[in-house]
């Protein structure tokens, strides 16, 4: 079995295996709330296992494209509040996209570029002299799939610094909102109270302001 097969096998197993235990049916607010005490009481006795569990399970969601990233940001405000929760959350779904973003970019790179290359190059395009700018508008704006941009990016030309710079930050104002939600749990009626069109509109928004100086970088050429 090649490179290629291995990493496909990878992705796919730890996928089925997630999906398999109905994560999706079982993490709900309904769940956070009812879990909520005992969560905390058991953070406050195991303080760093539990920092450290939650940042692995992040790392494997954004890994394995596991359904809960919601929730779970939710969850990381009620138990752990603010700052630390998003701080949390940002971290592990940036170690997860970086892993991702390698196994595209050494692994998986050969057949990312046969699926997915035409459609890839104004991506690359626009990379190349705006690469910091167009990674967080790519994670700022809820239109683009975490998972799909991390395998993208890692057939792109972009550093991976950039890659993980452009993950922490585009992704940490979604992650407070979710994480501020949580931390006023007992107000919080459904998940739609957080994922309300203005918000994502707000989200999309200041997407198009990461976006600013390549407009203007374009007006400076053209006039």
């Amino acid at each position: 079995m090649n490179k290629k097969s291995w990493g496909l096998c990878l992705i796919l197993i730890g996928s089925g295996f997630f999906y398999s235990l109905n994560m999706d049916d079982s993490l709900n607010l309904e769940w956070v709330k009812a879990n909520q005490k005992p969560l905390e009481v058991y953070y406050q006795a195991n303080g760093l296992t539990v920092m450290a569990g939650f940042v692995a399970l992040f790392l494997l969601i954004g890994l394995f494209l596991l359904p809960g990233a919601t929730i779970l940001s939710v969850c990381s405000g009620a138990v752990f509040g603010l700052p630390l929760g998003p701080l949390l959350v940002s971290l592990g779904s940036t170690l997860g996209a970086m892993l991702a973003f390698f196994i595209a970019r050494t692994i998986l790179r050969d057949w990312v570029e046969e699926k997915f290359g035409e459609r890839l190059q104004p991506i690359h395009v626009g990379l190349r002299e705006n690469d910091i700018h167009y990674m967080l508008v790519l994670r700022l704006v809820p239109l683009f799939p975490f998972f799909l941009v991390n395998i993208a990016m890692g057939a792109s030309q972009i550093s991976w610094k950039v890659f993980m710079f452009g993950t922490l930050l585009g992704k940490l104002p979604a992650t407070w909102v979710y994480a501020n939600a949580g931390s006023q749990l007992t107000t919080l009626r459904s998940l739609s109270d957080i994922t309300s069109p203005g918000v994502l509109g707000a989200f999309t928004l200041l997407g198009l302001l990461a976006l600013t100086p390549v407009f203007y970088k374009r007006m400076q050429k053209k006039y």
